[in-house]
This record gives C-alpha cells, structure tokens and sequence, in this order.
C-alpha cells in the first residue's frame, strides 16, 4: 500500500526542519543557561586577556587580584554542577598565578 505524499512529506519535514531554529526548540531540547562557575569563569578569563596584553603593571596587580578572588570563589564551591567545574578552576588559578608573577 503506498504511503500518501502528505504522510511522506511530514515524515521527511521534521527530522530535515528540526535543526532550523524554528522546529529547533519544538524537538530538541534547549541548553541550560549557564551556572554562576560558568559566569565567574568567563569573566576572569576576559581578564587574564587583559592580563597577558597589557603593559601596565599596576593594571596587572589588579586583574591579577581579581583573577585570585575568582579563583578562590570557584574553589570554595562545594557542590558544582557544572561537569567542567574543576577544569575552570584549574584554568583560573593558573591565570591568577601568570598575572601574579606578571605583575612584579
């Protein structure tokens, strides 16, 4: 028996459409807005950017005091959730230990 071209049509529709923004948030589901490790993170490494461009020492010291407290914040997390919690931490205090050592 064959398979009527609307039927057809609509089977092949919505796996084709499902990566369009559209049907995306039909079918898949969403991503999660990201954690408070996740917005620490992001901002220290906007500034160990800062950190390894600039030229100013006394900027240095502070960015590298900021990159500290973000790492001291991440690690004082007790019950992350986010999966890459602890690769974050690494990351940002190493950059807080380059800018210290930087900053003299």
């Amino acid at each position: 028996m064959p398979m009527p071209r609307a039927a057809l049509a609509l089977s092949l529709a919505v796996p084709v459409l499902s990566g369009c923004g559209f049907f995306g948030n039909l079918i898949a589901p969403r991503s999660p807005e990201p954690g408070p490790s996740q917005s620490v993170y992001r901002a220290a490494m906007a500034d160990f950017s800062d950190c390894a461009t600039t030229t100013d020492l006394a900027t240095r010291a502070a960015i590298a005091g900021r990159l500290a407290q973000a790492a001291a914040t991440l690690q004082a997390e007790t019950r992350p959730t986010d999966p890459d919690h602890f690769f974050m931490t690494d990351r940002v205090s190493a950059a807080a230990e380059y800018c210290t050592a930087a900053a003299r």
